[in-house]
């Protein structure tokens, strides 16, 4: 998917979507297959059988993260719906009706989301820590700030990544 490679974001946030997108992360779908010990649910939302694609847009938690983060931007007509399955089908949607001007600063932000919400359930589960959108959403702040000191041009001409 060109979208991971030409987006700015750094090649662990990268690498860790290039996972996702080919359904590579170690989520509870994954464990079971191999007959290791994983969560009967999403750790997120404790209401579905956990996988990537759950994860990253159809756990609730998730659809609230993405739907806050994408308002900052005035966005929020892209956040993932009810019939959005695919993380991969859902960002190349996004890409094609996001703003010419606001296209790369989108695409980070995006990868920038997705890895959150990632490291969010990883601290669910390996830390016990419970979820809070507002917590998760500073974070994604703090974190566009310094990737935009790091080279995301595009990233700090959006909103979310000025506050």
């Amino acid at each position: 998917m060109e979208l991971i490679w030409k987006s700015w974001a750094p090649k662990k946030c990268q690498f860790f979507i290039w996972l996702a997108v080919h359904k590579r992360c170690w989520t509870a779908d994954r464990l079971e297959r191999r007959g290791l010990p994983h969560p009967t649910c999403c750790v997120l939302c404790d209401q579905v059988e956990e996988d990537i694609q759950h994860i990253l847009i159809g756990c609730v938690f998730a659809k609230q993260v993405w739907f806050q983060m994408l308002s900052k931007v005035g966005l929020s007509v892209l956040a993932p719906q009810a019939a959005d399955t695919s993380f991969e089908d859902w960002w190349i949607k996004v890409d094609k009706l996001a703003p010419t001007v606001f296209r790369k600063g989108i695409n980070s932000l995006i990868i920038l989301g997705a890895w959150m919400i990632w490291k969010q359930r990883n601290d669910c589960v390996f830390n016990e820590v419970s979820t809070n959108v507002q917590r998760i959403l500073t974070h994604i702040e703090e974190e566009a700030h310094l990737w935009c000191l790091a080279g995301a041009r595009e990233l700090a001409r959006l909103p979310v990544a000025n506050d």
